[in-house]
């Protein structure tokens, strides 16, 4: 599994450092279904402006999969509970 991510940013006002970035995850096993994140817009003028954009899109990845297991978890157990009873029927 090879994890690569491209981004791309977008200047907004080079006078004040600002701009915009988008930030796209691919996984090899899944590369149709890339992850986007997106910053509307951000300061990059110092290395702590650009650590704090990197966070930001990190923290965003991060609520992403935890959103996606908890959804999985809920269809799971669903699932299991649903077939359960109608097999128990049978």
């Amino acid at each position: 599994m090879a994890i690569t991510w491209a981004s791309k940013i977008t200047p907004i006002d080079v006078s004040t450092f600002e701009a915009s970035i988008v930030a796209t995850r691919t996984d090899s096993e899944d590369p149709g279904n890339p992850m986007v994140y997106h910053v509307p817009r951000a300061s990059l003028e110092t290395a702590a402006d650009q650590l704090k954009v990197a966070e930001e899109i990190r923290d965003k990845h991060l609520a992403a999969l935890a959103a996606t297991a908890a959804i999985e978890s809920f269809i799971s157990a669903k699932q299991l509970a649903l077939n359960a009873y109608l097999e128990a029927r049978e």
